[in-house]
């Protein structure tokens, strides 16, 4: 059990305007590092492509399978990518049978997307999956391809319940259920938190396919309290892994999101009784995280995070083999809860708030916060991130430089209620 840092409750009414100020922008944030539509559609057509040659595959043993897409895509919780890194697209491969060893099926796999994938961008054989690469500068992405088979007494033939698949260094079958984990999330995102009135909302949109269709892009960039977190955790993760190098030990995604999920369980059921704004239920996520992972004498390991639909599953394995994934948890989440609060920093000048916001989120951050502050300032609002002194220099600076624009009156006004974004929950 990780207790580096412990719970912390935070008051269900607004401590200042700067703190509505700052939820606006982190939640600008999150659509900042959502996948546009344009990317989304390549995106889409490579899964497409690749699905093709899965469903007619040359080599019989991969005959009859099943294609759908499993992690990020499924959850809906994917990201931009950033700096070096790859947009990550997960599928399954499910065959309704197999002769094959577990070795034998990746090698089966690997030969068969090595000679048919037109991506130009190379393919290679995984411990669990087989990776396709896309030579594209403007839109880094790979497709993982993991080849399942469904467990004895499981007769679903399109994924849902226990399957397994292959670990090529064990030479053995690995239980997994991705579907059922999917489902789990979505149904979890689902349940509602408690707002104040005068919370920044959200808005949220759901949707339920031989190959299966990635979800919407609608879907996919929804906005909801426990995926506009993810998305934050992701893309932050991302970022530390830039600073510290792309070997680094940092948290994999299906640990980010199982430990989100079920700290968000805890807020949904806190904000019952204490209501709270959408940056304090994100806050509370995050303080709640280190406290999610199981406990189970029984296996005689340290690290213990069940995949919830397949206790056999140990999303956290790797932890108990190299201490230096515990370690570096624990530095990435100090991080984390560290940056979702740069709001409230009273930096003296803006270009260093912004540079904080760039290192903690990345380039659209920066550029979304730049963006955000000469908006607020030129309506005379107030700024997150900034002291008193810095932030009136720059609302003077915008009512001047907007009153020359012709856009509006000297004196700043108040400006009109920005859209609703929908509801939190």
């Amino acid at each position: 059990m990780y207790d580096g840092l412990t719970t912390s409750t935070f008051p269900s009414r607004r401590t200042s305007p700067q703190e509505e100020a700052w939820e606006k922008l982190l939640l600008n944030i999150v659509e900042a590092v959502s996948v546009p539509a344009s990317e989304y559609q390549r995106i889409e057509n490579h899964y497409q492509a690749i699905s093709e040659i899965l469903v007619d595959p040359d080599d019989p043993a991969l005959a009859d399978g099943y294609v759908f897409p499993q992690g990020s895509f499924l959850t809906r919780t994917v990201v931009r990518a950033l700096g070096n890194g790859e947009i990550d697209v997960d599928a399954i491969l499910l065959l309704r049978e197999t002769a094959l060893t577990p070795c034998e099926l990746l090698e089966a796999l690997y030969t068969e997307l090595e000679a048919r994938a037109r991506t130009q961008g190379g393919v290679e054989r995984r411990n669990r999956c087989v990776t396709v690469h896309y030579a594209d500068a403007s839109l880094p992405a790979h497709l993982d391809v993991t080849p399942a088979i469904a467990s004895d007494g499981n007769e679903d033939d399109e994924g849902w319940g226990p399957l397994e698949v292959p670990d090529y260094k064990q030479a053995d079958w690995h239980p997994t259920n991705p579907r059922d984990f999917a489902d789990w999330f979505n149904d979890i995102s689902e349940t509602s938190i408690a707002l104040n009135q005068d919370s920044v909302t959200f808005a949220e949109a759901t949707k339920r396919a031989d190959a299966e269709d990635l979800p919407s892009h609608a879907a996919i960039n929804a906005f909801d309290p426990l995926r506009a977190t993810v998305k934050l955790m992701k893309r932050h993760r991302d970022a530390f892994r830039e600073r510290h190098g792309a070997d680094a030990p940092v948290p994999i995604s299906v640990v980010i999101t199982t430990l989100a999920a079920k700290a968000y369980m805890e807020v949904a059921a806190l904000s019952q009784q204490q209501p709270m704004t959408a940056l304090q239920a994100i806050r509370e996520i995050i303080a709640r995280m280190p406290n999610q992972f199981d406990q189970d004498a029984r296996t005689g390991q340290s690290w213990v995070l069940c995949n919830p639909r397949r206790p056999a599953e140990n999303f956290a394995e790797k932890w108990n083999r190299d201490p230096a994934y515990a370690a570096m948890f624990a530095k990435w989440h100090g991080e984390l809860a560290n940056a979702v609060g740069l709001g409230f920093v009273e930096f003296s000048e803006e270009r260093d708030f912004e540079e904080a916001v760039l290192t903690a989120f990345g380039p659209e951050a920066r550029k979304r916060a730049r963006t955000f502050l000469l908006e607020e300032a030129g309506l005379g609002h107030p700024l997150p991130g900034l002291n008193d002194t810095t932030a009136d220099r720059l609302r003077k600076a915008g009512a001047v430089s907007t009153t020359f624009r012709g856009l509006a009156p000297a004196e700043p006004r108040e400006a009109a209620q920005p859209k609703s974004l929908g509801r939190l929950g």
